[in-house]
């Protein structure tokens, strides 16, 4: 089952590397719906969602799932699975937390010659399941005891949701310039959608969108780039009596960055209001960035604007 595949990857993260120490608190990892409490010694981890000392090779993964994952992924923590994962189990409990039950099992592992005391923990969290994989070199464990680790875990809890600011910091690119519209949702991780009005779900009938994703491959081959943009303009299947005005390949950027813009006309499906759609593809070294810009017919000249000064500040984020 899927959901045993996740539970059990989380027990094979990789060494931590060297990171700052600073006093522990309830925390929740930078795009994470899941927080805990860490034990003292244990920062932010930099490169997955949960907490590390890099001293102690010392981890907690923390991941979320949907509320009716709990059943499975208990029914599935079978001492034979833990067993098949290379850990030998000593415990497992039964706890209970604020918004329900939980369970822990503990036990041992060897990975490269080294041991290892290894913590899975589930348990239901307000609005979804917290699943945690603690890793305990067995150097550490007279510091990061079961009962250290029992406290801490014990904090799991979740966040009515994670603020924007956070989820974009965690984006393969920056938007700059929003020229008077605002984002109102980030798409897993790999896209933003931003409007301009006073609903954050609108209907582009209504008030007009914009959205600009990222995604991975792309034609290499200048000429096979302006049918890659129009297969992919193709999926938009909210308007009806589609017109294509135009689609060009444009230099922006100084010619930096080659990008297909495609115009058309259409008739919003469900009002019949007339609509302008415009879709740019923006092409670069195996990824491709789309940006979809939706608006009534009759307000296209100034959204348009906007739209086009939303993509000249959309870039590549910094390492």
């Amino acid at each position: 089952m899927i959901l045993r595949a996740i539970f059990f990857l989380a027990l094979l993260i990789p060494a931590g590397t060297t990171l700052p120490a600073r006093a522990a608190d309830l925390e929740f990892p930078v795009g994470s719906p899941i927080g805990v409490v860490p034990p003292p010694g244990f920062v932010a981890s930099k490169r997955f969602p949960g907490f590390e000392n890099a001293d102690s090779e010392s981890m907690i993964m923390l991941l979320a799932l949907p509320t009716q994952a709990f059943a499975e992924i208990e029914a599935t923590m079978t001492a034979e699975a833990v067993k098949a994962q290379g850990v030998t189990e000593e415990k497992r409990e039964a706890l209970t937390l604020p918004s329900g039950r939980a369970q822990m099992v503990v036990g041992t592992a060897e990975e490269n010659g080294q041991k290892f005391r290894k913590w899975m923990f589930v348990g239901l969290v307000p609005g979804g399941v917290a699943l945690a994989a603690v890793r305990v070199a067995d150097s550490s464990r007279q510091t990061y005891s079961d009962d250290v680790i029992r406290t801490s875990l014990l904090t799991i809890t979740a966040r009515p949701s994670v603020p924007i600011d956070e989820q974009l910091s965690l984006m393969p690119f920056k938007v700059n310039e929003l020229s008077g519209l605002r984002i109102v949702r980030v798409l897993g991780g790999r896209g933003v959608f931003l409007t301009e009005g006073a609903k954050d779900s609108p209907d582009p009938s209504e008030q007009p969108v914009f959205v600009a994703s990222i995604g991975q491959g792309g034609p290499e081959q200048t000429s096979e780039r302006p049918n890659f943009a129009r297969n992919m303009f193709t999926g938009l299947g909210e308007f009806k009596d589609v017109r294509i005005l135009s689609g060009d390949m444009l230099r922006l950027g100084g010619g930096s960055m080659p990008t297909h813009e495609l115009q058309a006309e259409a008739k919003d499906a469900k009002t019949n209001a007339p609509m302008r759609i415009v879709q740019w593809v923006r092409f670069g070294q195996g990824v491709f960035i789309r940006m979809v810009g939706v608006a009534r017919a009759d307000d296209w000249l100034k959204s348009f604007s906007r739209f086009r000064a939303v993509r000249d500040g959309i870039a590549p984020r910094e390492e």
